[in-house]
């Protein structure tokens, strides 16, 4: 066997890259003898996952397939690979005491894994046409991974279960709204509204007052809800005000219990379901599907908004939430039923509510929906609704279905015996061309609905318009109404976008009456201007084309002032009442609050109004209060204390301290830090679904640092912080030297296996010493350790090590201890 001593002035052992084309970089060992480089064939076949297995002085696998099979034997020496048999000279391997090298060109010749070494870069560049199993394995694996990103699938290292406390503080929501007019009362409006998990559930409780307004119970909220995606046969239980989404005229609340096996968690389909209506100019809306926000937009000048509602697998719930420039919102939702319900193949989802309208009368109401997907494109489902106060029949059956016929195109018909049938037909192309065809037929005995239409007709043509100067979304709508004694029909032709980079919005009304002469034509222009020095123009006019006037004009002007305060300027120009009105406003944002003033002076009337709104939510797990100017309640927050796990138990101990400067990798919700920033709180959660928290571990301060679970799923849920506890580890760092003894000469030897053994005599690190001899390793626990010299290659280099082994302690500290005096001394047997 050839000994390092015989070789130490032929050649040269050092670490470099190697940079695998498709695959990486990985560094290497290689041995450069005069000219060539030498790179270790066990050391590659183990990067590049080739199967080899050594017997002796024989080296043996195949490459890809069995068929391609080699063997490569260092004694006589030669490789056989595929059949072929090539004769290596003893200048083409080279033997070390860490191992065994083969000529870098020998790779490329007989094994196609082509190999150029670099004396400039000291680096090695592996090109190969193969699809080595490495390669193989990590287009595999990104596959998956895209496939896994599509579905939403996580894998993370943590998970942070739901809990049900019996009761947990939570937020609170405040609002105050005072008006000033002149030749009218003065109104006072006051919200509150509490939000808690009480018995395992969320509990919300919101009052609302007005001074103009009796105090009735039907103006209140309150609800309590228990959700558990977890369980298939019941996940959520909902007491107090229920969504009814009754057929029938409600117009009261309903006070009850809803139960529903219906996941709360997203479940997409197929398609979307396009959503546009008015609210007020500039009005920022936000869309819940589920109650999960899934997107927000802000309506154009003339307060038109448009959402694509994705269409999920099961109950979709969707409301709209509205919040105004100058700090006003609407606590009541906009909740709309998607005509379209999917369940996947072969599941059976179901919907109880039972409750009592709150009107004058307290009628009872009861409704049961069952839905069956027969496959993932056709569900079928029926049920029952029950109102007390409907004398065309109390009880009314249903049966309803939702199929997809076409890629793009859908279908939904129901039909409740006694009340109404009705069929949607939709089409969307591939260009975004969407047309709907709505048809209902009312029976005309009905009571239910509290309207005298025997039908509706309605059509729809939906596109959006792309040119090199502008981008609209543009919609033409015909609806017919069927009455008894007379019919309407109106029409609609809306244009929303950008032109030249103006916001635009031009619509135009029709309605036409089988007794009118003449039907009814007006239009509308509103636009928004983006001028100098920050200042938004906003014009508005509406024309009527029938009485040949001009109805009203509306002009503004806005600009943000101070640090988070917004002024505006405003005239409007009623023509049809000679009204006309000078409005002032200014807005400001505090961090604990929204607040408002205007001055509405016109020649028929004046109002002031002045409006503040916030919310508190309280951190019981730290004993802080948080102040913040948007809504908290029904939100869900988390807080993470990142602490020094100096014991490694993974609990934090009274004296393990916070770590400070961690940061996240994501950014979901609204993150703040503590003073000393060893606290991280996280709001403007949405409730109720996986959040995915990607810890940095770069953002620590201290190399010894280490946090073993960068990746935590949390199961949010709302009214309350929920704590994360994250244990950073300190990591302790040993080091030495291993030396070559040749008589009296010493020197560092790389290539030497070194062992560190725990108190159980367990491996708990392996490293290899570098060219010189040197070694280092960062990754222990505090704790007693042993380190030692691979047994197996030292009795395969024929060496023994002085001392056999070296015992050592790494101790508690919160900055990583370090023992670097290590060292060992090879010699011959």
């Amino acid at each position: 066997m050839a000994t390092a001593q015989q070789f130490q002035q032929d050649y040269d052992e050092l670490g470099v890259e190697m940079n695998i084309s498709r695959l990486g970089t990985y560094e290497i060992p290689i041995a450069i003898k005069g000219e060539d480089a030498y790179l270790p064939v066990e050391v590659l076949f183990d990067i590049l996952k080739i199967k080899h297995e050594t017997t002796g002085e024989i080296v043996s696998g195949f490459i890809i397939h069995p068929d391609s099979s080699y063997t490569i034997n260092w004694q006589k020496p030669e490789i056989i690979y595929k059949g072929e048999t090539f004769s290596l000279s003893k200048n083409d391997i080279l033997e070390t005491p860490s191992g065994r090298y083969l000529k870098s060109d020998h790779f490329g010749k007989i094994f196609d894994l082509d190999t150029q070494f670099s004396f400039r870069s000291l680096s090695v560049e592996l090109e190969t046409d193969k699809e080595l199993p490495v390669i193989k394995e990590m287009r595999l694996q990104k596959m998956r991974e895209n496939l896994d990103r599509v579905k939403g699938v996580v894998v993370p290292d943590t998970l942070i279960p739901a809990r049900y406390p019996f009761f947990k503080p939570g937020t609170l929501d405040w609002g105050v709204v005072t008006t000033q007019q002149t030749d009218f009362e003065n109104v006072n409006r006051l919200m509150l509204g509490l939000g808690t998990m009480f018995l395992g559930g969320e509990t919300n409780l919101m009052l609302n007052y007005s001074s103009r307004l009796p105090f009735s119970t039907r103006n209140q909220f309150y609800q309590w809800r228990y959700v558990n995606n977890d369980n298939k046969y019941l996940t959520q239980i909902t007491a107090g005000r229920i969504f009814s989404r009754a057929t029938s005229s409600l117009f009261a609340p309903v006070s009850g219990v809803q139960i529903t096996n219906s996941p709360l968690q997203n479940r997409r389909s197929f398609g979307t379901y396009l959503l546009n209506d008015y609210t007020e100019p500039r009005w920022t809306v936000e869309l819940y599907v589920n109650n999960v926000l899934v997107a927000f937009t802000e309506a154009d000048a003339s307060g038109f908004y448009s959402f694509e509602v994705p269409l999920m697998y099961g109950n979709t719930a969707v409301s709209l939430r509205f919040y105004g420039p100058w700090g006003e919102e609407r606590i009541e939702d906009r909740v709309i039923n998607i005509p379209y319900n999917f369940v996947p193949k072969n599941e059976l989802e179901y919907t109880l509510s039972a409750g009592i309208v709150e009107n004058e009368d307290w009628n009872r109401f009861s409704r049961v929906n069952l839905n069956y997907g027969l496959n993932n494109a056709i569900t079928i489902g029926g049920g029952v609704e029950y109102l007390s106060e409907v004398e065309s029949g109390e009880v009314m059956p249903f049966v309803n279905s939702s199929m997809r016929i076409a890629s793009g195109l859908l279908f939904s018909g129901e039909y409740m015996y006694g009340v109404k049938g009705e069929a949607l037909l939709s089409y969307r192309s591939p260009r975004n061309i969407q047309v709907d065809l709505n048809y209902i037929n009312y029976d005309e005995d009905q009571t239910a609905i509290n309207f005298n239409y025997l039908e509706e007709r309605k059509v729809s043509l939906s596109t959006p318009v792309r040119t090199r100067y502008f981008s609209m979304f543009s919609r033409f709508s015909v609806n017919q109404i069927i009455m008894p004694t007379t019919e309407f029909t109106t029409a609609q032709l809306l244009l929303s976008g950008a032109l030249f980079g103006i916001s635009t919005n031009f619509t135009t009304y029709g309605l036409y009456n089988d007794r009118m002469d003449e039907p009814t034509l007006y239009s509308s222009l509103s636009q928004t201007y983006r001028l100098p020095h920050k200042f938004l123009f906003s014009p508005q006019i509406q024309y009527d084309f029938s009485r040949e006037r001009f109805n009203n004009l509306i002009l503004e002007v806005e600009r943000p002032v101070f640090r988070q305060g917004f002024l505006n300027l405003a005239y409007e120009n009623n023509f049809l009442r000679d009204a006309h009105i000078f409005e002032v406003g200014l807005r400001y944002a505090f961090n604990f609050a929204q607040t408002s003033a205007t001055s509405r002076i016109g020649n028929r009337n004046s109002s002031f109004v002045q409006s503040a709104r916030g919310s508190l939510m309280l951190d019981d797990n730290t004993g802080y209060i948080m102040a913040s100017n948007r809504t908290a309640m029904s939100r869900a927050a988390i807080t993470v204390i990142p602490f020094l796990d100096l014991n490694h138990n993974g609990v934090k101990d009274p004296m393990e301290p916070g770590v400070p400067g961690l940061e996240l990798k994501n950014r979901s919700g609204r993150v703040t830090y503590n003073e000393d920033e060893t606290i991280l709180r996280i709001t403007e959660l949405q409730p109720y679904i996986d959040l995915l928290l990607e810890l940095d571990p770069v953002s620590l301060d201290n190399i010894a640092w280490k946090i073993p679970n960068s990746k935590i799923l949390v199961k949010t849920q709302p009214n309350h912080f929920k704590e994360i506890y994250v244990p950073v580890e300190v990591q302790g760092e040993v080091g030495g030297m291993v030396y070559y003894n040749e008589g009296n000469k010493i020197s560092g030897q790389g290539r030497i296996l070194i062992n560190i053994l725990d108190q159980k005599g367990q491996k708990a690190a392996e490293l290899l010493s570098e060219g010189d001899g040197y070694f280092s390793y960062l990754g222990l626990a505090p704790g007693k350790y042993t380190a030692e010299i691979d047994p197996e290659q030292l009795q395969k280099l024929g060496y023994k090590a002085m001392p056999e082994a070296i015992e050592f302690e790494i101790k508690v500290d919160q900055y990583g201890d370090i023992v670097d005096t290590l060292e060992f001394v090879l010699s011959e047997k």
